[in-house]
């Protein structure tokens, strides 16, 4: 498999406890950095995401499946508008056309540890863990995330990868105080010292947008707590766990903790093994949602 040089302006990855600078590091006056690092795959650049012809100025995960799901919603010239740079984690675009081709940064998810050893083919810029209180995630990583993160970190960034953690709200229990509880259990922190990107679950609390932007914080807090300078993202969704939601009410949760992070995870989830209570998949929201972004601002 050849060996490309993975430029990364604005952005230092380093082993686990390595420094890392992000755009909000440059916004409170640090020098722009940059640095080669040897990975397998497609040549990528994570530069500084400004707004403008190549999207809306924030970094994204999005899913390629759902994309081409939401394609009567959201025409294919859009979504490479919005998501085809490399500000955009794109998961599962190395097989589907037209997304192979996109210059957004290939990426996998894994919800185990093990997972990892089966991991990566060529054109896998990141890998995205994923543990949560579903059967595909192990007991012991359901009870020791942190942990686990670190082991997978250690696969990820031997191969001169990038890693993005997602634990769900879940892993400290069921109900409406399980947002609570995983801040008590200090979850965000505990995996966010390994990981190079941290992605709030904070889709759950959309019905609230008073309830997002405190979960959102107070885990953002955290992980930056754990792990200077690393790139945090806060999950969106169509339709969270089934929820009807409007476009005006997700982008209320945008717009309340756009100074928090560095952009978010867009879900359009369709009913499944991961998502039983998904139902139909909503992509017109989605589409309503970019709209009010690219008019009124992240």
């Amino acid at each position: 498999m050849p060996v490309v040089a993975l430029l990364l302006t604005g952005l230092i990855v380093g082993g686990p406890g390595g420094p890392l600078l992000t755009t909000r590091a440059q916004a409170a006056g640090l020098a722009p950095v940059q640095a080669t690092v040897q990975t397998t795959g497609q040549a990528m650049s994570l530069a500084p995401c400004a707004a403008g012809a190549e999207g809306l100025g924030v970094r994204w995960i999005v899913n390629a499946g759902s994309l081409r799901r939401a394609a009567s919603a959201i025409p294919l010239e859009e979504q490479e508008r919005f998501f085809g740079s490399p500000c955009t984690f794109l998961v599962g675009k190395q097989n589907l056309e037209p997304y192979a081709h996109w210059s957004a940064v290939g990426t996998i998810t894994i919800r185990s540890a093990a997972e990892v050893d089966r991991c990566c083919g060529e054109g896998v810029g990141a890998v995205l863990y994923d543990p949560e209180a579903w059967r595909f995630t192990p007991p012991e990583e359901k009870r020791h995330p942190g942990a686990a993160a670190c082991r997978v970190a250690e696969v990820v960034h031997g191969q001169h990868r990038l890693l993005i953690v997602a634990p769900a709200a879940d892993l400290a229990g069921g109900g409406p105080e399980r947002f609570e509880r995983f801040l008590r259990a200090k979850i965000a922190a505990r995996v966010a010292r390994c990981a190079d990107v941290y992605e709030i679950q904070a889709q759950g609390t959309e019905p609230d947008v008073r309830a997002f932007e405190e979960f959102v914080r107070k885990a953002a807090a955290q992980a930056r707590s754990a792990r200077k300078g690393i790139v945090v993202l806060a999950g969106i969704s169509t339709n969270p766990m089934g929820r009807e939601v409007s476009a005006e009410a997700v982008y209320a949760c945008v717009r309340a903790v756009r100074e928090e992070v560095d952009g978010y995870w867009l879900n359009i989830p369709a009913g499944g093994a991961a998502c039983p209570s998904c139902g139909e998949p909503k992509p017109a929201i989605a589409a309503e949602l970019l709209k009010e972004m690219a008019a009124g601002g992240r």
